[in-house]
C-alpha cells in the first residue's frame, strides 16, 4: 500500500518562493527528467513498525499506540541526479510513511544532519543563489568557495557550517548504521487534549556483525550504500528505533536551526523493521506536513515551505520534467 497523492499536492500560487525555489536548485543542479529535484537517487523498502506504547501518554497517533503498522521506506541521497555516487554525498535521507489501518499515512522525512541551514525560506533562496553565483554546485565534498561566502553573508550560521563539516569527517559504510532526524519539531496531542512539543530520531540498531562482516559491497562501487543494505536485508532484519525528545516550555518550534539541549529527555516510542526491497511503479511522494490525528505541525515556516517546494518539485517529475 502506498500513499501517492495521486493528482498532485495543492501548491500555495499566492507566494512563488517554492517555484523560485526549485527553479533555483535545478539552475545550480541540473534537470534529470522524471527525478526529484533533491535526493533524487534512492531505493525502497517494505518493513514494520512496532510501536512500545511509550507514546500513549502524548499522543493518540494511531501508529504510536499498541499495534504493528507497515510500512514504506526510502533511503536516499542528496543530490538531483539519479546516477549521482554514494561516495560523493555524504548527506543521506530516509523517508517514512506509516500505512494506517483507515487508508490514511502519517509522514517522517529525515537526513543525517539534525538541523537545517536557516529557519526562513527567504534566507535558504539567497543562499542557494549564493551558490549558483559560486558555481560550486551541492555535490562538492569540500564545502568550497560557496559555502565561505555564505557565511561570510551570514555569519551567524557558524554552528550549522560546524553541523555540516562534522558530516564529511567520515564516509558513511551502511545506511543502517546511520542515525536520522526528522529536523522539525511537532505537537504530540494526547486523548485530553494535551499538546507536547517533540522531536524525533531514528537510531540504528547495531547487528552483531559489523558492516565488514557483512557487505560484499565495495566502496569503490558507485553503488555500494545501495548493495551494502540489499545484502544486509537478505541476511536478516535491518532495525531502527524511534526516539522522541520531549520539549520545554521555553524550547523553540518554530526555528529548525535549533537542536534543542542535549539533556532534553528521550524515550523510545517503536522499532522499524525492513523486511525486503521493493520496486515502486509510480511516483511515491514523502512530505513531511503529511501527519495523522495526535500530531500537529508547528508554525515553523520551514516545514510548510516544504510542503510547497515538494508539490512544485513533485507536478515537475510526475510530467517528466
Amino acid at each position: 500500500m502506498f500513499y501517492n497523492c495521486k493528482g498532485g499536492i495543492p501548491i500555495n500560487h499566492h507566494h512563488s518562493l517554492p517555484i523560485e525555489a526549485i527553479d533555483t536548485l535545478e539552475n545550480i543542479q541540473g534537470t534529470f527528467p522524471g527525478a526529484r529535484r533533491a535526493h533524487a537517487k534512492g531505493l525502497f523498502y517494505k518493513g514494520n513498525f512496532t510501536p512500545n506504547g511509550k507514546a500513549i501518554p502524548y499522543t493518540t497517533a494511531a501508529h504510536l499506540q499498541n499495534e504493528n503498522v507497515p510500512v514504506t521506506v526510502r533511503f536516499s541521497n542528496s543530490p538531483p541526479n539519479p546516477a549521482s555516487a554514494d561516495l560523493l554525498t555524504p548527506f543521506k535521507g530516509m523517508s517514512v510513511q506509516f500505512h494506517l489501518a483507515d487508508g490514511t499515512a502519517s509522514h517522517l522525512v529525515s537526513t543525517t544532519i539534525p538541523i537545517f541551514i536557516t529557519k526562513d525560506p527567504e534566507t535558504f533562496i539567497d543562499m542557494l543563489k549564493t551558490l549558483t553565483a559560486e558555481k560550486t554546485g551541492l555535490e562538492k565534498v569540500d564545502l568550497g568557495v560557496g559555502a565561505l561566502t555564505i557565511l561570510k553573508k551570514y555569519p551567524d550560521r557558524k554552528h550549522i557550517a560546524h553541523a555540516f563539516k562534522e558530516q564529511f569527517k567520515q564516509l558513511p559504510t551502511s545506511y543502517a548504521q546511520l542515525h536520522y532526524y526528522p529536523i522539525h519539531a511537532f505537537y504530540f496531542v494526547n486523548k485530553e487534549g494535551n499538546r507536547q512539543a517533540i522531536k524525533y530520531e531514528w537510531q540504528p540498531i547495531e547487528m552483531e556483525e559489523t558492516s565488514s562482516q557483512q557487505s560484499g559491497a565495495s566502496i569503490t562501487s558507485p553503488d555500494y550504500l545501495s548493495e551494502e543494505l540489499n545484502n544486509r536485508v537478505k541476511k536478516g532484519s535491518v532495525s531502527f528505533n524511534l526516539i522522541i525528545r520531549l520539549g520545554l516550555e521555553n524550547d523553540s518550534t518554530d526555528d529548525p536551526t535549533d537542536a534543542w539541549p542535549d539533556d532534553r529527555e528521550k524515550i523510545v516510542v517503536g522499532q522499524l523493521t525492513l523486511e525486503e526491497a521493493i520496486f515502486p511503479n509510480e511516483p511515491i511522494l514523502f512530505d513531511p506536513t503529511i501527519v495523522t490525528k495526535g500530531i500537529e505541525l508547528t508554525d515553523d515556516p520551514i516545514l510548510h515551505f516544504r510542503h510547497d517546494a515538494y508539490a512544485v518539485s513533485y507536478s515537475r517529475r510526475s510530467k517528466n520534467e
